[in-house]
């Protein structure tokens, strides 16, 4: 895919006489020029496949317009193992391929078009054509166009979408009278699929009284047209044979010159059947009134003012507790139950309505006949009639369950449902106000991020009912600290804002800070069992940390990383340094974020030396970062950023690529074949389908067997989640690939757990290799380790080795490999090659003296 754009040029020139090489220069970069031009102005890319003889898809150039439409440079544009670009979303891929494998056999234009991942991880559709030609060694050139479709199938997506939720049943008719498309309610509504209609004749949809000649005919023009005027009340026919009383609209229009008719369809067969129910007698009318869950009223305000109602249904009695009698006879009982403070905006209203003749809103809350509050909401629209009396017509409803819905959403929007506590929303309203205070009051406010410690670990073991009881206890000890005048809210998992205020001093700040600490260290008790509750805590002070509840919240946050990074219950007062060093981590951040896309990483390789015969066995890779603006930055200052902000990821998946693609290429020099290790995050593990991913294509894409590929785990990471850890040893170890244990003896292994990993080494950690001569109890440590990994067949290689004396400790210990300074520092890939070139080894004279050989 680094090929120039040549090929594609020599394509274009092969049918083109033959002419001189002075001539056929400027014809060449007149030809490049012209295809640039087009290339840069279409809404998308030219390309070049190949399919050669042997069945491997390339892809020899790309104008440099895909950058545009992708976001990748032309020679980023990589395939996978079946020849399919990476680029191409998944779920198309197979599609794609056999498309491709059948214009190939046929020399037939290849239809183009799937969907795209871009360089930020966007979607596009993408559509075009290319056009095959065999090329004298067998192979097949396509030479091929592609355009970004995406605005236009999303469209067409956003109007099938529309079509399929629409409530109405969507009826598309050719001008013909056939049916061209329906949706998904007409589909429903008559019992045909649209794949059965689709050119069916519009009137197979009505029965056979109504198929007339002039059916799709202006209703102005013809008796028996139905486009135009409005809805027509029709029959509507189903695929099984019944009809249905039918409400049709159809308009016509004209889209490019043709005509088409649209007709929008639903079933009035309810309400057909409610108006025949409101033919019926009154006292149909009465007991239907009587079903509705609240009250129809008919209510008649006179010239004098009085009120009173001439029809009361009887769900009067159930929201009211007074049957209709008792308020016809005196409507006075209804106005005594509206509060007094809303009578007369109750009067106000009614009076405005009778004098705009507009309908009439109301909504208040009398005592129910339960006597629980109830929510009352009505409508009615007044009459004039003979004498001046207005008659209102309505319906009143109880709307107390909505009522109080809405009241929990409110209560939603400003509060946390599971402690109650205000929500940041809350927070930040209320920290409006007592800003305000303090600044007049000339005091100080305090801002505290709280993170609860091991909330996490109890979800896990507990679940989440039981943690649930914890927060909710933590949030109320926290509570019990403050003052009414302080703040505390939930902000989101185990994190909590607390505001203090009236401050009047610094001394008062750190008092009420310390009271706050304590409370939140205590022993609570959920589901029958305690639990130890600690948090740790971050603080910034209002005006000196900032004026802002925004930057306060912020700084707080930061300070509370670096108390968290301290241990359980820890607090750290905001410093300026602490904004410094926030503000470093993301600028470093954000450095290696470009430096994973620049290619600014490289591999170094220590090698690892057989302690038995001096050869070297094996080697290490270790990722290198040189920044064009800071030199080379140290892996511990880089790495814990990484890992910190899921950057190790991509840092990961380029060591596996480049060490096994570099293994390979010193193999094929015909250097020795040795395994190359590569260091695995914790986070890989998991997220073990990628890290495996990323293996099987560093493997496929780079030819290089699975045996000189090696996983180095550190003993922390890998007891981090022990089981997680041994079934993705496990898959690895069944993809060929060895594991070990690294900086063993920093971590907390369990022997009953460590011979379950299936693992083919143990490293010891270079901090005890260092002091193995001087410190006994260093030397304890590595006797022991060794001792052990022998027990469990194991195979040690011992970091950090420095000195002779380094050598013979370990070589009587019975250490089957070393690295370290002594025999070689990390070396770039050139190096290595070197160091593997020329043979170099451990010579070994006796056992007791051991010298570097070349």
């Amino acid at each position: 895919m680094t090929k120039s754009k040549d090929s594609a040029q020599d394509g274009g020139l092969a049918d083109r006489a033959p002419c001189a090489p002075s001539e056929a220069l400027p014809r060449l970069a007149e030809a490049e020029a012209r295809l640039d031009g087009l290339t840069a102005n279409l809404p998308g890319f030219a390309f070049q496949r190949i399919l050669s003889s042997d069945g491997a898809i390339h892809y020899p150039w790309f104008s440099a317009s895909i950058r545009a439409v992708l976001g990748f440079a032309a020679e980023a544009m990589g395939v996978n193992s079946q020849g399919c670009l990476h680029a191409v979303h998944w779920a198309d891929r197979d599609a794609h391929l056999a498309e491709i494998r059948r214009s190939a056999a046929d020399l037939d234009t290849c239809r183009e078009e799937f969907r795209a991942i871009t360089a930020h991880g966007e979607v596009r559709w993408l559509k075009g054509a290319a056009e095959p030609r065999r090329q004298e060694d067998g192979s097949v050139l396509w030479d091929g166009v592609m355009v970004d479709v995406t605005d236009g199938r999303r469209a067409e997506l956003r109007l099938e979408m529309l079509m399929d939720h629409a409530g109405d049943s969507l009826i598309v008719v050719e001008t013909d009278g056939t049916i061209d498309s329906v949706n998904a309610a007409a589909e429903a509504l008559f019992g045909w699929t649209m794949a059965e209609l689709a050119g069916r004749p519009f009137n197979t949809l009505l029965p056979q009284s109504l198929h007339h000649d002039d059916l799709l005919e202006s209703a102005e023009v013809s008796a028996g047209g139905i486009v135009g005027g409005g809805a027509r009340e029709l029959m509507g026919l189903r695929k099984d044979g019944s009809t249905f009383p039918l409400e049709l609209s159809t308009t016509e229009v004209r889209l490019e010159g043709q005509r088409l008719f649209i007709g929008i369809g639903r079933d009035i067969t309810e309400r057909k059947l409610t108006e025949a129910a409101l033919r019926e007698s009154e006292e149909r009318l009465r007991a239907i009134a009587a079903n509705v869950p609240g009250m129809v009223f008919q209510r008649e305000l006179r010239p004098d003012g009085s009120l009173s109602f001439s029809y009361v249904s009887e769900g009067c009695r159930a929201i009211l507790g007074l049957g209709p009698e008792q308020l016809m006879d005196n409507p006075q009982l209804f106005l005594a139950l509206i509060p007094e403070d809303e009578r007369q905006s109750f009067y106000a209203g009614l009076g405005r309505s009778a004098r705009t003749m507009e309908p009439f809103d109301e909504e208040m809350a009398v005592p129910g006949s339960d006597g629980r509050r109830r929510w009352l909401r009505g409508q009615s629209r007044p009459t004039l009639r003979a004498g001046g009396n207005v008659v209102w017509d309505g319906v009143m409803l109880d709307v107390t369950d909505s009522k109080l819905a809405e009241q929990r959403l409110s209560f939603l929007a400003y509060f946390d449902p599971l402690t109650r506590l205000p929500n940041r929303t809350a927070f930040l309203e209320r920290f409006a106000a007592a800003r305000e205070t303090a600044a007049r009051d000339q005091t100080m406010l305090a801002v505290v991020s709280v993170g609860l410690d091991r909330l996490g670990i109890i979800n896990a073991t507990m679940g989440h009912g039981i943690g649930d009881q914890v927060l909710m206890a933590a949030g109320d000890l926290l509570r019990a600290a403050l003052s009414p005048n302080d703040v505390i809210a939930r902000t989101s998992g185990d994190r909590f804002l607390v505001l203090i205020t009236g401050l009047g001093s610094k001394r008062e700040a750190m008092d009420a800070l310390d009271r706050l600490r304590g409370s939140a260290h205590a022993t609570v008790a959920a589901a029958g069992q305690d639990f130890d509750v600690s948090a740790a805590m971050g603080a910034a002070l209002y005006p000196r940390d900032g004026e802002d509840p925004e930057t306060l919240i912020k700084n707080a946050d930061a300070a509370l990383q670096l108390a968290k990074a301290q241990g359980p219950a820890s607090f750290q007062m905001f410093t300026k340094e602490i904004s410094a060093r926030a503000a470093k981590t993301l600028s470093l951040q954000t450095r290696l974020r470009r430096a994973i896309e620049h290619g600014e990483l490289t591999a170094h390789y220590q090698p690892q030396v057989d302690l038995a015969g001096g050869n070297v066995v094996g080697m290490e890779a270790l990722v290198r970062w040189n920044s064009p603006d800071l030199g080379m930055v140290s892996p511990v200052d880089f790495i814990p950023v990484a890992e910190e902000s899921g950057l190790i990821d991509g840092i990961c998946e380029f060591m596996l690529w480049e060490c096994t693609r570099q293994n390979k290429q010193w193999q094929t020099e015909g250097l020795s074949a040795i395994p190359v290790a590569v260091n695995v995050s914790g986070r890989q593990f998991q997220y073990a389908r990628r890290l495996l991913s990323a293996c099987e294509r560093a493997l496929v894409d780079n030819h290089l067997d699975s045996r000189w590929l090696e996983v180095e785990l550190t003993e922390s990471s890998a007891m981090r989640d022990a089981d997680n850890a041994i079934v993705v040893v496990n898959q690895l170890k069944e993809m060929g690939i060895a594991c070990s244990i690294d900086d063993f003896g920093t971590g907390y292994s369990s022997l009953s757990v460590l011979k379950r990993f299936p693992i083919a080494k143990l490293k010891i950690d270079r901090s005890f290799v260092l002091d193995v001569t001087t410190d006994p109890n260093d030397a304890a440590i590595v006797d022991a380790i060794i001792a052990m990994a022998k027990a469990l067949r194991l195979k040690v290689v011992a970091e950090g080795v420095e000195h002779q004396a380094h050598l013979d400790f370990l070589r009587n210990l019975g250490c089957d490999q070393i690295q370290g300074y002594f025999f070689s520092r990390p070396l770039p890939a050139e190096g290595m090659r070197a160091l593997l070139a020329e043979g170099r080894r451990l010579k070994m004279p006796n056992p007791e003296r051991l010298t570097v050989d070349a």
